[in-house]
């Protein structure tokens, strides 16, 4: 009898335990099912930037030729690759000796002042006859260039790859048209780089061979078998590609520098630089570094964001019109100088 009842109790006691068991678990599924739910239903955290950025990574295809030497493999182009350069779709170093991991290529060119506008010839020679096909634009870069990828891919993506145009900052020089400084970058259309090597390269008439400025002689090249030269200020007139350290324009361009006899068009003394800048020239060692830490990294709430939409695609009439527009356009600038 005593065995029965002490069975009896001791089922009440288990039936018990087990019973708020269960609605302790049932209680804590259903927090953490409408924890799940509110979770998967909650609005998205905005990802167009990023969508965007990745878009135009396939959709605006930049192969990016940064001129180098030897003696800069392991420092400034080594930051190059470790910062803006991975952003490119493709990133080749030029220089006068082969390194795989860095990827830099030997053209066969003696490292010198002099002999820059010969190694660019062979730069882009090599890009030609190896990747024509295989993208849109062909950026030309120093190793203390740092260049916004996502920015230069926004403000190319309206224009045609097989249009005759190439861009970056302005100078003028004897032929008014003028040129595009080295340091700052710039970048050549598909068919630019296509007539470039197949017009110009091997003509001594339209493209000499001399130790002229590289990016001179360049623009003097691509000018004589009818590439356009490109307007790249923002709606504002500000300049996107920078030929000086921004420490030196902002907060306003100073006048009485050596680039005072240099600008195409007249600039803005207030106001340097566009809000949506693509190159800054001078990059000192730790400057890369600090580039991305202040573009990729630094959040400031409350912020508006950046555009969420793309500009439209220039269709071709268009094209052809902005063309003859930045053929014609010359500028109200003092007399051409010769540099």
């Amino acid at each position: 009898m005593f065995r029965n009842v002490l069975c009896l109790v001791l089922g009440l006691i288990v039936g018990m335990q087990l019973t708020e068991l269960w609605d302790y678990l049932m209680l804590t599924g259903d927090e953490y099912e409408s924890t799940a739910i509110a979770v998967d239903t909650a609005a998205p955290t905005p990802l167009a930037e990023a969508t965007l950025a990745d878009r135009l990574y396939h959709e605006t295809r930049v192969l990016c030729l940064v001129l180098t030497m030897p003696t800069q493999h392991k420092t400034k182009a080594a930051k190059v690759m470790s910062t803006w350069g991975a952003r490119c779709n493709k990133l080749i170093f030029l220089s006068s000796q082969d390194d795989v991991e860095l990827g830099a290529v030997n053209l066969n060119v003696t490292e010198s002042r002099d002999n820059l506008y010969a190694k660019v010839r062979a730069g882009l020679a090599y890009a030609y006859e190896h990747y024509v096909e295989d993208y849109d634009w062909f950026l030309k870069a120093d190793d203390d260039t740092y260049v916004v990828m996502e920015n230069l891919r926004l403000f190319l993506y309206p224009y045609d790859p097989e249009a005759a145009v190439f861009f970056g900052h302005r100078f003028r020089t004897t032929y008014p048209h003028g040129y595009m400084s080295g340091g700052a970058g710039y970048v050549l259309s598909r068919d630019a780089l296509r007539r470039l090597n197949l017009f110009a390269l091997n003509n001594t008439k339209f493209c000499p061979l001399n130790t002229n400025a590289e990016d001179r002689q360049i623009g003097h090249c691509l000018l004589n078998v009818g590439v356009v030269a490109g307007d790249s200020r923002d709606e504002l007139g500000r300049e996107r590609f920078l030929p000086l350290h921004p420490r030196h324009l902002m907060p306003r361009i100073q006048s009485g520098t050596w680039l005072d006899k240099y600008y195409y068009f007249k600039p803005n003394l207030s106001d340097c630089c566009s809000d949506s800048g693509i190159s800054f020239h001078y990059t000192k060692m730790y400057d890369y570094d600090m580039y991305e830490f202040f573009l990729y990294h630094l959040r400031i709430f409350g912020l508006p964001k950046t555009p969420s939409v793309l500009p439209q695609r220039l269709d071709y009439k268009q094209m052809e019109e902005k063309l003859q527009y930045w053929d014609q356009q010359i500028s109200d600038n003092t007399a051409p100088i010769d540099d």
